[in-house]
């Protein structure tokens, strides 16, 4: 085997980076997810309501997403990526503190929405990093192993969350120079920040810069496209079935899985009574432990029905994910016991991350190099402006406007997540023939 062979095997050092990749994508969505812990405290400093809340939590980052995210797809096609990633990194970690210093909600909005430099860097220039690592018949297990780390990430920013608070206000509170005391919801912002910091030098330190590896001949013969976001969306527009079952159905399951990490927490104080650092331990535990099993499983098993012949196993597993999750999301708000509603979270989230393992990976094996990382920003800026801003959104929409009643919370979740489920679900499987097609071009 020659050298760049073992490059592209994807053993040894590939693998490494997935796991720099992971730990960036862990400290990422700390940042990302913290929020959602800090809901009630937040209403009650900055008189906001539900709908205000969910704008935080997910509009921003759509916003960000649809200034910046597809041209730094583009760079990310042609410069350095390794050093474009560090420099996400460091420009989230100082947004992420600039959260903890906001004294208004215009401030915090802003701050939020330039959190969002992260995975709008991270995920397209991580995604293409990988690609020239693994090869595509092997690029799942990575992908959904990257893709994973944002489910480990919530489950961690949870329960670090959680402890954080718990610590805050057993020391009655903290204060910095020039600043003087910070709010609760403050100094979790900037106490979670702080990892991003060491995570850029390790990035910068120990992962390289690959070799591109070069198109399919059968893509380069029928697709002779320039780099360039209308070629890239040309391409698209060729393919149109296939990029709204992953494009369109991916995020609309992202969607369910954001309204329940966004107000799970608030569920759970609101009707159960529960504070805000039991229900970062048991949300954080769940995330933790049955989403990164349910992205890791529907990578591995993408695989294994790829090995077997199916050719449309990344759109598969993601249809069947989300079907299995619809009837746990229902039964969660049903639960009077709060220890049942959690046992019924748990397969809700495992099921319901299936589609981020497999089903994301499938749009590398698509995508023409020269553009890759172009057509992965476009699927973060859609899958941000469906899933994490319209997620928690349609919640917040229910129980401000259609039940006007913060304890209809539960109501709501009821209603918003297996509907996302559902359509989600439809478009993946509406998917499944022209990927097939897709695949077996590729591979003539």
């Amino acid at each position: 085997m020659n050298t760049r062979e073992g490059r592209l095997s994807g053993e040894g050092y590939g693998w490494y980076v997935v796991f720099v990749l992971c730990v960036c994508g862990v400290v990422a969505f700390i940042d990302r997810q913290i929020i959602n812990l800090l809901v009630e405290y937040i209403k009650a400093d900055l008189a906001v309501s539900d709908t205000q809340i969910s704008l935080l939590q997910g509009f921003a980052f759509a916003v960000f997403y649809a200034l910046v995210a597809i041209p730094l797809g583009r760079i990310a096609d042609s410069t350095n990526r390794r050093l474009l990633i560090t420099v996400g990194i460091c420009a989230w970690t100082m947004a992420a503190i600039c959260c903890g210093l906001a004294q208004t909600y215009a401030q915090l909005f802003f701050a939020r929405m330039m959190v969002g430099v992260g995975e709008a860097v991270l995920t397209p220039a991580g995604f293409s990093l990988l690609a020239d690592f693994f090869r595509p018949r092997r690029l799942a297990r990575p992908v959904s192993v990257f893709t994973a780390s944002s489910f480990f990430g919530s489950g961690i920013a949870l329960m670090v969350g959680g402890y954080i608070v718990n610590a805050i206000q057993a020391a009655d509170g903290i204060s910095l120079p020039f600043f003087g005391p910070l709010r609760l919801w403050q100094a979790v912002f900037i106490i979670g920040a702080l990892p991003g910091i060491p995570a850029a030098i390790w990035f910068f330190l120990s992962v390289r810069e690959p070799p591109r590896r070069s198109a399919p001949s059968s893509l380069q013969s029928s697709l002779e496209y320039r780099r360039g976001f209308l070629e890239a969306m040309r391409y698209v527009g060729n393919n149109r079935r296939l990029f709204l079952a992953i494009y369109a159905g991916i995020s609309f399951l992202a969607a369910a899985q954001f309204a329940l990490g966004a107000w799970i927490p608030a569920y759970f104080i609101r009707i159960h009574g529960w504070s805000a650092g039991d229900i970062g331990y048991a949300q954080g535990f769940v995330f933790l432990v049955c989403a990164t099993i349910g992205v890791v499983g529907g990578g591995w098993l993408t695989d294994a029905m790829q090995a077997r012949g199916h050719r449309d196993a990344n759109l598969k597993t993601s249809t069947f994910g989300g079907l299995l999750a619809m009837p746990f999301a229902v039964a969660i708000p049903l639960a009077s016991d709060p220890m049942v509603a959690v046992a019924l979270l748990a397969p809700a989230v495992m099921f319901g991350a299936i589609p981020f393992g497999g089903g994301v990976a499938a749009l590398p094996m698509v995508s023409p190099p020269q553009f890759r990382a172009q057509l992965v920003a476009f699927y973060l800026l859609v899958a941000n402006i469906l899933g994490q801003a319209g997620g928690p959104w349609l919640v917040a929409q229910f129980t401000d406007r259609v039940f006007a009643d913060d304890a209809a919370v539960g109501w709501s979740l009821m209603i918003s997540v297996p509907l996302l489920l559902a359509i989600g679900s439809l478009l993946t499987l509406s998917g499944w023939r022209p990927l097939r097609a897709q695949l077996a071009d590729a591979s003539a």
